[in-house]
């Protein structure tokens, strides 16, 4: 290069003529260039204690039983309520976890504004040590929490069939997922309960909306999203509150088994305030747990800090409302953030639960009234009333000081691998394989696949020939008599099904939107607005029902459903009519979509009734819009379907056998 010892570097020669050592590069500055200035980006070398950490893969929820008894009054809960505007002050003096850990909260997330956005992701991946569990099988990360919280309640909520308060009640067992879009907490639960389980949803829609039919491992059949009366999904609205829980209380008719909810939303640059600005989403979603759980339901949300007297406060009157609650930051929730969830079991359905009830609504009005002043509910609680509960308060307090603690440590640890990318967090392999495991999840990773109809009947064994319904028709009833011989062998239902138009016929569900139908026993055509699970086969009625509201005729198509082969993964060859019957009702009431009337196919099992009470059957009626001697029957109030046979069907347990192929006009 021209180098001359003693001699300066310029174009002349000069400049400094000696150099002490080469230019220094700073350490691990990878693609770092001219101008980039982030004051704490400080690239070193330095190391970490990993001993700072308690990880425990087989986590469990710290319950704490409601021992509190005290009478509350309406007059009580008005006086608790206290506005005024504002204030950050108020978390760093709140009186519900230590003031140091508090103290160190705060300044740790200032590494939010210190340090490189895109340097912070890259450190998270390789800081935390549940990172590579990542989304597995399901649409998101959300799914995990899910998973994890169930494991960590001895998986409670998939258990639901098995709990002595609703064992002895037919299923499905219903349940909701709030503010929770694109749905990972339905995928998990469907993915694990299949159509034993149905739910029903909020969420904004657009942009955070449902996308459970982007699910590769449950099906979208047993999941009903509901947007309100403003139908936009806005959950601090409170007419969308009562237009969702009336609904939910119509189609569940007893109320739900249990409720989720993980509402939050984006507070990039304003981190220390996200438990003030979460404040009306946190009362939306726990009204709505009261409004529409059943008796010994249960409820999980999640929440962010713990330190305000409104949040406790919130908590509080969740807590007189069940027998025991308890709160878990899982390890599926990354460590840095100040995300845990409130877990709550037994949902109590007494006097005092309704007092806490109105006065919260009162609360979801006014928050709604405040929105657009300067202004806020500061209390709920009186403060005093937090404190005189010990045990309580003192599980508020140790709860906020252990995650405190414990974010504190991450934050440090993910600035400590932000500064020294060539920090590496080697327990990741390990922790996931035990979580797995503990989660009781296979490991897979997320894979679409294709299912044909032609699939499904191999899956089963059976053939195309099997499925073929030929029709037969008997014009007396001594005709059928003398075909069926003793009638009180037999069942026999309603059909829709004429000589001239056949609506009898067997329908495939193979996933996604897929339902097809065998249409004139040749090919399979698609049946548009009706979801069933993969891997369905089922015999049906296509009927076209006429309702009565307001003194308007709707006609709305109807799938009744009269006996299955499969429902699901679930083969029933080998169950008898009775069991089958008994299946068929729980996944019809699974994957009918009863409030979304006007945008779906009804489901609903095929009415049976004994043969021999055929000739006495009064349901029959005339036709109820013109009064015609045609024969109607009545599908459900103010709604009817025209009947143009009745299809015996035996109690036999052998597919082959368990249709009868004969027809008897009325």
């Amino acid at each position: 290069m021209g180098y001359k010892v003693g001699l300066g570097l310029g174009r002349v020669e000069q400049g400094p003529a000696s150099f002490q050592a080469p230019v220094a590069v700073p350490p691990n500055a990878r693609k770092i260039g001219l101008g980039h200035s982030v004051p704490s980006t400080n690239l070193t070398n330095e190391t970490w204690d990993f001993s700072q950490e308690q990880i425990i893969v087989e986590e469990k929820v710290d319950w704490l039983n409601n021992t509190n008894s005290t009478d509350i009054t309406p007059s009580d809960l008005e006086n608790w309520l206290k506005e005024g505007p504002s204030s950050t002050e108020v978390i760093k003096n709140s009186p519900f976890c230590d003031k140091t850990v508090i103290e160190n909260v705060f300044n740790a997330k200032n590494i939010f504004d210190e340090l490189d956005a895109e340097d912070l992701n890259k450190a998270r991946t390789r800081a935390n040590p549940f990172e590579t569990i990542r989304a597995m099988f399901f649409m998101n990360r959300a799914a995990l929490k899910m998973v994890n919280i169930d494991a960590a309640c001895d998986f409670m909520f998939t258990t639901m069939e098995e709990n002595e308060n609703f064992s002895n009640k037919e299923g499905p067992i219903y349940f909701a997922d709030i503010c929770a879009g694109p749905g990972g907490f339905t995928e998990y639960i469907l993915w694990r309960k299949k159509w034993w389980y149905k739910g029903f949803g909020m969420t904004l829609k657009d942009e955070h909306d449902f996308k459970v039919a982007d699910s590769c491992c449950a099906s979208i059949a047993m999941f009903q999203p509901l947007y309100g009366a403003d139908e936009r999904g806005d959950i601090c609205n409170p007419d969308n509150l009562t237009d969702f829980a009336d609904r939910v209380a119509n189609e569940s008719k007893g109320g739900l088994h249990f409720m989720m909810s993980d509402g939050g939303f984006s507070v990039k640059g304003q981190e220390s305030l996200q438990e003030v600005i979460s404040k009306t989403i946190y009362v939306c979603q726990c009204i709505l747990a009261l409004k529409t759980l059943r008796p010994h339901g249960h409820f999980v949300t999640k929440t962010f800090d713990i330190f305000t007297p409104f949040s406790v406060g919130l908590l509080y009157l969740m807590y007189l409302c069940f027998e025991s609650v308890g709160i878990i930051k899982p390890n599926s929730s990354r460590p840095a953030n100040s995300e845990r969830y409130f877990v709550c079991r037994n949902f109590k359905a007494d006097v005092r639960t309704t007092v806490i009830k109105e006065y919260m609504w009162k609360i979801v009005f006014r928050l709604w009234e405040l929105k657009t002043l300067d202004k806020d509910i500061l209390e709920i609680v009186d403060a005093e009333v937090l404190k005189q509960d010990a045990a309580f308060f003192q599980y508020i307090f140790d709860s906020n000081t252990r995650i405190g603690n414990q974010q504190i440590v991450a934050l440090k640890k993910l600035a400590a691998f932000c500064r020294n990318p060539n920090l590496i967090e080697a327990r990741q392999d390990d922790l996931r394989s035990q979580s797995l495991e503990y989660w009781k999840l296979p490991n897979q990773n997320r894979k679409r696949i294709f299912y044909r109809v032609q699939d499904l009947l191999t899956d089963l064994g059976l053939k195309i020939s099997q499925v073929v319904f030929q029709l037969r028709y008997v014009h007396s009833w001594e005709a059928a008599r003398a075909k069926l011989g003793n009638i009180n062998n037999w069942l026999c239902a309603y059909i829709y099904s004429s000589d001239r138009s056949q609506t009898v016929n067997f329908v495939a569900g193979v996933g996604y939107s897929n339902t097809f139908h065998l249409q004139n026993n040749q090919n399979w055509v698609k049946i548009q607005s009706l979801h069933l699970v993969k891997g369905t086969l089922l015999l049906a009625d296509f009927v076209k029902e006429k309702i009565f509201v307001n003194n308007q005729q709707v006609t709305r198509h109807s799938l009744h459903v009269i006996d299955a082969v499969s429902l699901g993964s679930m083969n029933l060859l080998g169950h008898s009519f009775e069991e089958r019957s008994k299946l068929i009702r729980i996944f019809c009431k699974a994957v009918n979509k009863e409030s979304q009337s006007i945008y779906s196919v009804r489901v609903r099992p095929k009415p049976m009734q004994k043969l021999s009470n055929f000739l006495s059957d009064d349901s029959l009626i005339r036709n109820p819009s013109t009064g015609a001697s045609d024969h109607w029957v009545r599908s459900g109030m103010n709604e009817f379907h025209k009947v143009n046979m009745f299809m015996p069907c035996q109690y036999l347990d052998q597919f082959k056998k368990h249709i009868a192929q004969e027809w008897s006009m009325i």
